[in-house]
């Protein structure tokens, strides 16, 4: 299916982009730590070392909705019965929707309050590419729950908890590894 694949990309981009910022900022982090330690602080290290904090936490939330892996009500949500499961569901896709959709035009609109505006400690990063991140993250958390829409939509008509699959997964799994470790 065409929406499993643009999610399945979306996924692995949204890996690579976390990962690398993690990388970075740890880089950041021992390059700030070496310096002080030297007597020769970084004076921007501080303020680059937030911002890729930031970034990393937006673009992991992004990644979680995508694999819908934010804490929810699903014990509430699948104690219902067929009818009530489908309003309460389509209610919170409304809502979350609406959310993401008003935090993304309201993060753009933001953008253009900053102008020309800069970096405090590095003066050639603008302030909208710091900022940027509030749109953008909420319109990659919209454009996932959107694709991933089907599949839950379908587990929620079918009574089928994502946390109970997920436990009988890995007690599946657990289950063959120990059949393996005891035929060794």
């Amino acid at each position: 299916m065409m929406i499993s694949k643009v999610s399945r990309a979306l996924d692995v981009v949204l890996q690579v982009v976390t990962l690398s910022l993690i990388v970075a900022l740890t880089c950041v982090i021992l390059a700030g730590v070496a310096f002080r330690y030297s007597g020769r602080s970084l004076i921007w290290y501080d303020e680059v070392a937030v911002v890729m904090l930031a970034w990393i936490t937006f673009l992991g939330a992004a990644l979680a909705t995508l694999r819908n892996a934010h804490l929810g009500f699903n014990g509430l949500l699948f104690g219902l019965p067929p009818v009530g499961r489908a309003v309460l569901f389509w209610l919170g896709e409304a809502i979350f929707v609406a959310v993401f959709a008003i935090a993304a035009w309201s993060g753009w609109a933001i953008l253009e309050i900053f102008g020309n505006e800069t970096m405090t400690t590095l003066r050639f990063v603008p302030r909208w590419f710091i900022q940027g991140i509030l749109p953008v993250s909420a319109a990659l958390m919209v454009l996932g729950r959107l694709l991933t829409l089907p599949a839950r939509l379908g587990d929620v008509r079918a009574g089928l908890d994502p946390e109970a699959q997920e436990i009988a997964h890995e007690i599946a799994r657990a289950e063959a590894e120990l059949a393996r470790e005891h035929r060794s």
